[in-house]
This record gives structure tokens, sequence and C-alpha cells, in this order.
């Protein structure tokens, strides 16, 4: 590797010439002085290209797709497009720290054997701001560690923060298309399953979140999120064949946390889901519990348990005092991610 390898900042965008600016300037403000910025456009209806062509500065170039590819289509896109030995999929509504490019680059150097990183992020909504720092250490997760993570906990990995190392999507595969909300996260279970990965603590990503964005729309506005959730799993599943009582623990504590999420969107969000009655969550949680994996008497009980909690959950969603009940208790957090 050179002292200072290329790195690529793709910035995917659709209809955001109002907000693309600040992605644009953080990435060409890096200390890291070694980058290519491409603007891939998803077939635009704005004023786009006149914007980014404001901009003057010769590593800054723009690229429009002739028709839109939807949302991980234009991420390959970007795949595509890069020639860096590193890259960044920067979301055109973030933006990052001045060093952040610099941070990762050293850790890939440090850690040769890594081949995706993920930052910090400082979460930006409407009338609050909150950290989300997954450590205050760095972390390198060798395989299947990251995999193993990744389904006992939330998702710690910030899709606008991912930076990799050339070759990995070459080896890997592109973005799924099958999955339009979540396919970045099958993407980083694909990879931390085989591949090591690495958490960079005090390199920060500014993530915007509200209704502007796709995140927003298919969590609050329809059950498509969760839908799609399901199919990963049940895809999951399929692709660890007997390798999955290994990873059972892991897999069951992410499925009833699912469930549990399944019945909080049932409860507090399917009345502002236009044409989605609060019954598909539950069929959907439903259908989670299938999956889980009983390989004991004890993960047995537990199983039989989940399916006697969706059950009275079933009985409680249609009736109106219970929900209204449920709705005061838990509505202040629906409108968390």
């Amino acid at each position: 590797m050179s002292e200072s390898p290329l790195v690529s900042i793709c910035i995917p965008t659709f209809n955001r010439a109002g907000m693309v600016g600040k992605a644009i300037e953080s990435a060409l403000s890096q200390t890291y002085q070694n980058i290519e910025v491409i603007v891939v456009d998803n077939a635009s209806t704005d004023n786009i290209e006149e914007f980014v062509a404001s901009f003057d500065d010769s590593r800054l170039k723009f690229v429009k797709n002739e028709e839109n590819l939807g949302l991980f289509g234009n991420f390959n896109r970007c795949i595509d497009l890069y020639n860096g030995s590193f890259l960044h999929i920067l979301h055109s509504d973030d933006y990052i720290d001045k060093d952040f490019t610099e941070k990762c680059v050293c850790f890939f150097k440090e850690h040769p054997d890594v081949w995706l990183t993920s930052t910090s992020s400082c979460i930006i909504g409407d009338d609050n701001i909150k950290e989300n720092q997954y450590s205050d250490k760095d972390i390198v997760f060798k395989s299947p560690e990251g995999f193993r993570r990744l389904l006992s906990e939330r998702c710690f990995i910030s899709c606008p923060s991912v930076m990799v190392r050339r070759g990995l999507y070459e080896e890997i595969g592109k973005f799924s298309l099958e999955y339009p909300y979540s396919s970045d996260y099958y993407q980083w279970l694909r990879v931390s399953r085989v591949f090591d990965i690495g958490y960079i603590s005090d390199a920060w990503v500014n993530y915007r979140i509200g209704k502007h964005s796709e995140s927003y729309r298919l969590l609050f506005s329809t059950p498509l999120g969760y839908m799609d959730t399901l199919e990963i799993y049940t895809r999951l599943v399929g692709e660890l064949g007997s390798e999955v009582v290994d990873y059972s623990s892991e897999l069951n504590l992410s499925l009833r946390r699912f469930i549990g999420d399944c019945i909080f969107a049932g409860f507090i969000r399917s009345d502002n889901m236009d044409n989605y009655q609060s019954g598909i969550f539950v069929g959907i949680a439903q259908t989670a519990w299938s999956l889980i994996v009983a390989y004991s008497l004890k993960s047995w009980v537990i199983k039989i348990y989940y399916l006697l909690f969706i059950f009275l959950i079933f009985l409680g969603i249609h009736f109106s005092t219970i929900r209204h009940i449920a709705i005061k208790i838990m509505g202040k957090k629906a409108d968390l991610y």
C-alpha cells in the first residue's frame, strides 16, 4: 500500500440539491488530500447538476444515471465507478468531520486484515442531537465475531460511516436489490461472517434523520422495512444451513428483539400507516417466531413463551382501550429509529 492511497468518496443522491452541499463540502474539506469525490445522481429532476458544477475543485466529479436505479442500485453504481484503494459511500444528507478519512486510512494501515470499518455517529434530528458511540476504544472484530455481534446486538454499523478496502465488494458481491430498506444490514452480515471488520471510535459521521429520509418512510409510513428484515432472517437461516445451531444463541436473541420491535410498531406506529392495519405486524412477528431455533428444553420453553406472548398481543392490539394505554406508555419512543 502506498503512503497516501486514493480514497473514493461517493455521494449517491436523488432530488436533494438543497441538502447535498453539506456532504460535498465535508468531503472536499478532508485533511486527507488524496481523494476523489463522485456525486452519483439517481435521475433527479431538480437542479443537482448545476449545483455540483458550482464547486470549483478538480477532485469532484458528477455522474447522472439515465434512469432511477433505486437506493441500493445507486450504491452499486458507486461501486462500479470508484477508482480508489478504499471506497466510502457517504449519504447525500449526511456529512463527515474533517479528519474522518485520515483516521479511517490510518486504521486500515494499522490493521491490514480488516476489510470494512465503521465509526461513531452524531445523530441529528429536527430538534435534538445525540452521539452514538459503540465504544470509547477502537475494535477489531475477527470473523465471525462481528457477525455474532451484529445478530446479538442492534446493528452498530452506521451505514454512511462505512469505508471498505478495494476487493471486498468484488469478492462478497454488491448490495442485494431484494431488500429496499435493509440491504445494508444484510451486506454487513455477509461481510462480517467471513471478513474481519473494524470500529473506529474517534472518527465521526454526522447522520441526519427525519421525514426526508428513506429510513423514515420505510419505518414509519409502511411495514415494508419490517417485512424486509423478516425476509433477511429467513434467507440467513437458509444460508447458514447446518451451522444455524452454532449461531442459534445470537440468532434467537435477534429474532426475539425483532418480535418486540414488530409489536411496538403494531401498537404505536400502525395508525399512521395508510392502507395497513396493525394486525400485519402480528403476522410478521409470528413468522419471525417460526425461525427461532429450539435446540434444548429451555429453548423450547422460551419459544413457546414467545408464541403465547404474540397471541396475547394479537388479542390486545384489536382493543382500542388497550392500544391507547400502550400508546400513552410508549408514545415517547414512537420516533426512535
